[in-house]
């Protein structure tokens, strides 16, 4: 028996026991829908009074129906305002010594992105009616530090003899960049017929530490926006993510990325080399609501709700109008979901309590 027969026969029993526990996921209010509020973000002819919420973490459970209810059971404990259905297909390793060695790489078969798709689809079955659902897709150069073993490698010098195997022969990587690119413009295409609602759009590449500049907009660049504009074209919320991935930006970075598609844009305020821009100056780059504000780790990780609280305060006293609070990356993971939910539940009402 295959894992999809398996998946679907462990998915009767996981509807049959989120029936019998409705009560206990239910959400304490249900007099608004999530997915309308959100959309109220993206007029941007005026502001939001409700001020949405985006935090993520990474379960522990990848596929499946346990995956699925992991994410259920975080919409409903922390009452975030949207599906965030975590990226967890790691492709086969693929060992990459010399530039010539590119040539290895070639499109991921289909079938490997069923069971991704699967959590995707159980997850639009449970909870479109209530939020929208958004993937994330990393991005091609994502795929390929995956691929050649950096993330999780026991080398300190991993990342750093990726980067340097590239730029000694820029050229040689552009197939693997072409074949990576496809297999992600075919999950965005199969994800959002299995019911996504858009994608959190995540690119790598342009800090300072890695290909920042010309070489992010030469080499780089032309595949990762070939990802945006795929989600672009099949689905109506798209967030794109500016990922620091352990480097830094400039200012002067994100000018790069103002020809990108994305309702919503976030980008990493927490991680500058120079003086950073604030939320509203990235509003007004980007020109489209802007998602974020919170390092990953503030105080809603290392402090208590009050000192959250505070730091929050300051960062919607000055947010732009249109604006949706978050990190600038997936929070740690042994966050704690009921501090959270006290958070998301203060700051969806702070536009009407600080008047």
């Amino acid at each position: 028996m295959n894992f999809s027969h398996i998946f679907r026969r462990g998915l009767l029993l996981f509807v049959a026991v989120s029936a019998f526990n409705q009560t206990i996921f239910a959400q304490t209010y249900d007099n608004y829908n999530k997915r309308e509020l959100l959309l109220q973000v993206l007029d941007q002819s005026r502001p939001n009074d409700y001020v949405p919420v985006f935090f993520n973490i990474h379960f522990p459970d990848k596929f499946g129906w346990k995956a699925v209810q992991s994410h259920i059971n975080w919409f409903r404990t922390t009452h975030v305002d949207f599906v965030n259905v975590k990226y967890e297909y790691v492709p086969q390793r693929v060992e990459v010594k010399n530039p010539a060695d590119w040539k290895k790489f070639q499109q991921f078969p289909a079938d490997e992105w069923t069971d991704q798709v699967l959590v995707v689809k159980e997850l639009a079955r449970e909870l479109k009616d209530e939020a929208f659902i958004i993937p994330t897709v990393y991005s091609p150069l994502a795929l390929l530090r995956q691929a050649t073993g950096v993330w999780g490698s026991t080398d300190p010098d991993a990342g750093k003899k990726f980067i340097e195997l590239i730029k000694k022969d820029p050229e040689a990587v552009k197939p693997a960049l072409e074949a990576v690119t496809k297999s992600l413009i075919y999950y965005i295409r199969e994800a959002r017929k299995a019911g996504a609602d858009g994608f959190y759009i995540s690119s790598q590449g342009d800090d300072v530490e890695s290909f920042g500049g010309k070489l992010f907009i030469d080499l780089i660049k032309p595949y990762d926006k070939q990802v945006s504009d795929a989600a672009n074209e099949v689905a109506p919320f798209n967030i794109l993510h500016i990922c620091e991935a352990g480097g830094h930006f400039t200012a002067e970075s994100f000018n790069d990325y103002t020809d990108y598609p994305g309702s919503v844009v976030n980008v990493p305020y927490h991680e500058f080399q120079g003086p950073s821009l604030t939320t509203k100056q990235v509003a007004e780059l980007f020109k489209r609501p802007v998602l974020g504000g919170l390092p990953r780790q503030s105080k809603i990780y290392t402090g208590t709700i009050e000192e959250a609280k505070a730091e929050v305060d300051e960062i919607l006293r000055n947010a732009p109008k249109n604006f949706i609070l978050g990190a600038d990356d997936s929070v740690p993971n042994d966050s704690d979901p009921e501090k959270l939910r006290a958070l998301v539940d203060y700051v969806h009402s702070w536009r009407q309590t600080h008047k």
